[in-house]
Order: C-alpha cells, then sequence, then structure tokens
C-alpha cells in the first residue's frame, strides 16, 4: 500500500494554524485584513528562507519546508477569515 504523504503534512499545518490562534487570536485581529494585506503576508513567509543560493543543503531545505508549513498556514487563515466574515454579516467588508 502506498503511504499516504499528505496527511502528515496537513498535520504539519494544522499545528502550525493553531500555533497562530493561540499567539494572534482569531476574529477581531484579522477581520481588516484586505485580500491584498493576505497575499503580502503570503508572499512575505514565502520568500523567508531565501538566502540566494540556486543549490541548498538540508538545512535550506529544511527551513523552505517549515516556511511552506507557515504559509499555507496563512492561507488557511486567511480563508477562514473570510469564511468568518461572511457568515456574521453576510459578506467580507472588502466585498462590494
Amino acid at each position: 500500500m502506498e503511504k499516504d504523504f499528505l496527511t502528515p503534512v496537513l498535520d504539519d499545518i494544522r499545528n502550525e494554524r493553531k500555533y497562530q490562534v493561540e499567539k494572534w487570536g482569531n476574529g477581531s485581529d484579522d477581520t481588516r485584513n484586505t485580500p491584498w494585506m493576505w497575499v503580502a503576508y503570503i508572499a512575505s513567509y514565502a520568500t523567508k528562507w531565501m538566502s540566494g543560493k540556486f543549490r541548498v543543503d538540508s538545512n535550506d531545505a529544511n527551513a523552505f519546508r517549515e516556511k511552506m508549513i507557515k504559509t499555507a498556514a496563512i492561507a488557511v487563515a486567511a480563508v477562514e477569515s473570510l469564511d468568518r466574515q461572511r457568515s456574521q454579516t453576510g459578506k467580507a467588508f472588502y466585498e462590494v
């Protein structure tokens, strides 16, 4: 039977998202973020591991993985924020 590689990654993203909520809160802390702000946060995390190298060693690859998990969790937070706003008021504050 083929190993399911997706499950551990999703578990890591879920754990990172829990950490983010514990650290920063949920709801009111992100309800004023526009889609452009979310994309800026995501881009920032997605590129933090980069050091200008074209070849990476194991430490760099580990840092890349860690930042991609954080990036994925921030993307999840963006979707959660949109869904939460829509469930509370029918639309996000930035929707026309």
